[in-house]
């Protein structure tokens, strides 16, 4: 059986297939890592891409690709120990460039309130929910992102989604006392029903 020949990287070829998606690679970055890792995150992502361009199939989902490796970055960055390097005063740097595609970015953020709910759900449902509610993948190609059955997507974006409405349900002082109690056991809950 012979293999595939291996093509040849072309940057105008990566340019126009895969660069367009930055804005939403950075966007879930930044959900994913913060705003202060997010940078990092989604420059590994394009650099790991263009390293593997040649195994790119041009006629496959571009997006889908770039999302499978942001989230191989993500597993790997947080598996492996986290190395301190010392960072030039920031007093020393007079002004950051603006990018053109950041105002599109911040346009489409999510709440602070949203975003620290998002941060709070655990990996996997935290990603079911970034790529079908922001992103707006299928859930065939979420399944393929995240290398799992179309089931198990279902189920964590159900189960992520009533998460988040937990998380983002306004707590009354009512709410909160009722949170605050035991639940009553079964006993005590079949004594009281009796008159």
């Amino acid at each position: 059986m012979r293999s595939k020949p291996q093509r040849v990287p072309d940057r105008l070829e990566f340019d126009r297939l895969l660069t367009p998606h930055a804005v939403p690679l950075f966007r879930s970055a930044t959900y994913l890592v913060g705003v202060d890792a997010a940078e990092d995150v989604t420059q590994e992502t394009m650099l790991r891409a263009w390293k593997y361009f040649d195994t790119f199939d041009p006629e496959s989902n571009s997006r889908a690709w770039l999302f499978r490796i942001l989230r191989n970055v993500c597993n790997d960055r947080w598996s492996r120990p986290a190395l301190e390097l010392p960072v030039a005063d920031l007093e020393e740097i007079a002004f950051e460039p603006y990018y053109d595609w950041e105002g599109t970015m911040l346009a489409e953020e999510l709440s602070w309130g949203m975003q620290e709910a998002l941060r709070a759900l655990p990996d996997e449902y935290r990603w079911a929910i970034l790529l079908v509610d922001v992103e707006e993948y299928s859930y065939k190609q979420i399944s393929i992102i995240l290398n799992c059955p179309i089931g198990t997507v279902m189920s964590r974006i159900n189960r992520g989604r009533r998460m988040l409405a937990r998380l983002l349900r306004p707590q009354t002082a009512e709410t909160k006392k009722a949170d605050e109690l035991p639940a009553p056991s079964h006993a005590s809950a079949a004594k009281r029903r009796i008159p």
